[in-house]
């Protein structure tokens, strides 16, 4: 049975980690991608998260139960399933985070528009 090393998979997780904070910093600053930013925040870290335990998950999947099959085949089979498994549970979790980060970027924006109105209000009051 082959070695499978995780190197690659935990780089691209710190990688993501890294791209996030940047589009969160981004996102905060910047006022044209403030609508974005939960959202395409959420988007990066789940994508990196889930598609790393996918690919721990289909790796663990592929030794136990078709072990057998596998250690007849050469090891970059087992490593195209891992990573394919990876990419699937990746963009699985891409999606719930784009979902959620969309619902609070929504509720953000919306607080904010509402705080602005009433200090206009306010300041035209006086």
């Amino acid at each position: 049975m082959a070695v499978i090393d995780i190197e690659l998979p935990l780089l691209l997780f710190v990688a993501a980690l890294g791209c996030a904070a940047a589009v969160w910093l981004l996102g905060t600053w910047i006022p044209s991608l403030r609508g974005f930013r939960y959202r395409s925040t959420f988007g990066i870290l789940a994508f990196a998260l889930s598609g790393l335990l996918g690919f721990l998950a289909v790796v663990k999947l592929e030794m136990s139960y078709f072990g057998d099959w596998f250690s007849t085949r050469p090891v970059s089979v087992s490593l195209g399933f891992a990573y394919l498994g990876g990419l699937l549970f990746g963009l699985l979790g891409c999606w719930n985070g784009l979902r959620i980060g969309g619902r609070m970027d929504r509720k953000h924006t919306l607080t904010m528009l509402y705080s602005l109105v009433e200090s206009r209000k306010k300041q035209d009051a006086h």
